[in-house]
């Protein structure tokens, strides 16, 4: 296998740039829709938890470049050469500590939506204080659509909309913008050109909250559902593992491209 040297991260991957105390990471792979790979979530770690800890940043604003997407996900490119489901598992494993680094993040943290977020792009603003957005954004999961078992990111819908979770998960269906923000996934939408300065206005915003009430109501909510996260998660592990050991996901992965006349449009995995 050459997944860790053909997908290593590259530094024009994720931008950092500080707006007076505001720190904008924005996720830079344009030419696959903002798709992200292991390597580039372990930096996004690497910064939020460097962020955390630095008292020049008072708060964080997530986007993406271009106009296209936020994210779309995992580059299916990386996980079509996943041998079996032992290495899928071991890199959900992985996955989990981006997420974790995200939901116990103890600053404002807001997603600026410029474009798509799906599958695992969509899941990450979810354990985001804040999501702007513009009223093109579509939003959702849509693992299912390209042969992978969509288990974690049901259950991060049905805590916010319940039973609705699962036809939108098994459609792999996208809501629209104005749908994502009657059922909360979305809090603000702004004009096209005016999301990232909104989302900084917002980091801006919350980040004049008390700090320590701030990071302790944080601190509580992440706790509030920490055992059904873990459950859902060694969930999500065991489908993925069972899937992949199948051969189907590689499989569906190939002919999603083949479709497509190849390898630029990403779903998601997760």
């Amino acid at each position: 296998m050459t997944v860790g040297r053909k997908f290593a991260h590259k530094a024009e991957d994720l931008l950092a740039e500080m707006h007076d105390r505001v720190l904008v990471l924005t996720i830079n792979r344009q030419e696959s829709y903002n798709s992200w790979t292991q390597a580039l979530r372990e930096e996004l770690t690497l910064q939020l938890l460097a962020a955390d800890k630095d008292a020049n940043v008072d708060a964080v604003v997530l986007t993406g470049a271009g106009k296209k997407a936020f994210c779309s996900g995992q580059d299916l490119s990386e996980m079509e050469e996943f041998p079996d489901g032992e290495e899928t598992k071991s890199r959900l494993e992985r996955l989990t500590v981006c997420y974790d680094a995200v939901r116990q993040f103890s600053k404002p943290l807001v997603a600026a939506l410029n474009g798509v977020a799906a599958g695992s792009g969509f899941q990450i603003t979810q354990f985001c204080d804040y999501v702007v957005a513009h009223p093109k954004v579509r939003v959702g999961q849509t693992e299912v659509s390209s042969g992978l078992p969509s288990v974690f990111g049901t259950w991060l819908m049905w805590e916010r909309i319940g039973s609705r979770a699962k036809e939108l998960a098994l459609q792999g269906r996208l809501m629209d913008a104005d749908e994502a923000k009657q059922l909360g996934f979305i809090h603000e939408l702004v004009e096209q050109s005016n999301v990232l300065d909104a989302g900084i206005k917002a980091a801006q915003r919350l980040s004049k909250q008390p700090r320590v009430a701030y990071k302790l109501s944080k601190a509580a909510n992440w706790q509030f559902d920490q055992e059904r996260y873990l459950s859902a998660m060694k969930m999500a592990v065991a489908a993925y593992n069972e899937a992949f050991d199948t051969g189907a996901p590689q499989k569906e992965i190939t002919q999603f491209f083949d479709r497509r006349g190849g390898r630029k449009t990403r779903a998601d995995a997760n």
